[in-house]
């Protein structure tokens, strides 16, 4: 069963594929490298297209999450990606196999669309790839954890996950005794 959020992104599909009801909002090249800057890092990827995204969806989501550019390539140039059916498609299998709930804006570049996927940090589990990997961004790297580290990674997450709850759970009593 799909999240909300893919459900949603499954129902769009097609509106979004029909060239007279896509909705890109359109952008100069300087407003657009503006917003998202122009090197990669934890919390920016760029893409050429939306083939390969399933690891950066993992990393980015294990770490503070972030938006993934699809139609821009390594070395900055606006290449531009189809926003057709199979696109949203594979948008919609690597939400579906991560259980991410990802955030799609269409925007025209100049004569290219971009299309931009905003990935939530996932915090209250763990995410990983279809094969089992374990992903973290590391500058404008996807790395995986290994050894030690996968369990120093779920520990320190565990940890964090206690102490927000308590701090949640003291403001809420605190909040009714008032």
């Amino acid at each position: 069963m799909p999240s909300a959020e893919t459900a949603k992104l499954l129902s769009m599909a097609s509106l979004r594929t029909h060239p007279a009801k896509r909705r890109c909002r359109r952008m100069t090249q300087r407003a657009f490298w503006r917003r998202y800057g122009r090197f990669e890092h934890e919390e920016l990827e760029f893409k050429a297209s939306a083939n390969h995204l399933t690891e950066s969806v993992v990393a980015m989501a294990m770490t503070c999450g972030g938006t993934i550019l699809v139609g821009v390539t390594d070395d900055r140039q606006i290449v531009g990606h189809a926003v057709g059916q199979a696109s949203l498609d594979r948008i919609t299998l690597v939400a579906h196999e991560t259980q991410v709930d990802l955030r799609m804006r269409c925007f025209a570049v100049g004569g290219a669309h971009v299309i931009a996927i905003a990935v939530p940090a996932i915090a209250e589990r763990v995410v990983t790839t279809p094969d089992g990997r374990l992903l973290r961004r590391l500058g404008a790297t996807n790395q995986p954890l290994r050894g030690d580290a996968v369990a120093r990674f779920v520990r320190a997450r565990t940890s964090a996950l206690a102490s927000e709850l308590l701090h949640s759970a003291v403001h809420c009593s605190a909040t009714a005794a008032y």
